[in-house]
């Protein structure tokens, strides 16, 4: 049986250690748009303060064999029907089970000459290690910062 999880966070990274974990010919396949493994995204804040570095906010990976995780991959199409996944690299993967873990987005609000799609530099939403990362670059040497939300 082959399973596709969509979204390589906290719960996709969890369902792929418990599905790892049971006995069977089971195939789990781990799609993540982001480029790097799996974080606990909750502690993304006690990163920013500097509390922790960002190994501590590393999940455990999954590894063994019947685990592909692939990071760094977005999922352009679904096809229910075929009952096939269809990635930004041009791949198809089949699934006879299908999880969709992409979590959430920030939201930036609609304020008048603030375009979402097209974001100045120093303006930086917060949800992922790479806005925190840019986050922390902004605020090199920065004496004040504005949070919105």
């Amino acid at each position: 049986m082959n399973v596709v999880i969509v979204g390589y966070g906290m719960a996709g990274s969890r369902l792929a250690a418990e599905l790892h974990a049971r006995d069977g010919d089971l195939k789990v396949v781990v799609l993540g748009a982001e480029p790097h493994r799996a974080y606990n995204r909750i502690m993304l804040s006690t990163l920013l303060a500097g509390k922790v570095a960002e190994p501590d906010v590393e999940l455990a990976e999954v590894a063994g064999q019947g685990v592909d995780v692939r990071t760094g991959v977005q999922v352009t199409a679904i096809d229910r029907d075929a009952r096939v996944v269809h990635t930004d690299d041009g791949d198809r993967i089949p699934y006879d089970h299908l999880v969709l873990a992409t979590g959430s987005r920030a939201i930036v609000p609609p304020l008048p000459g603030l375009d979402p799609a097209d974001l100045p530099e120093r303006v930086v939403p917060f949800r992922t290690l790479d806005d925190c990362r840019r986050i922390l670059a902004a605020a090199e040497g920065a004496r004040s910062a504005l949070v919105l939300g």
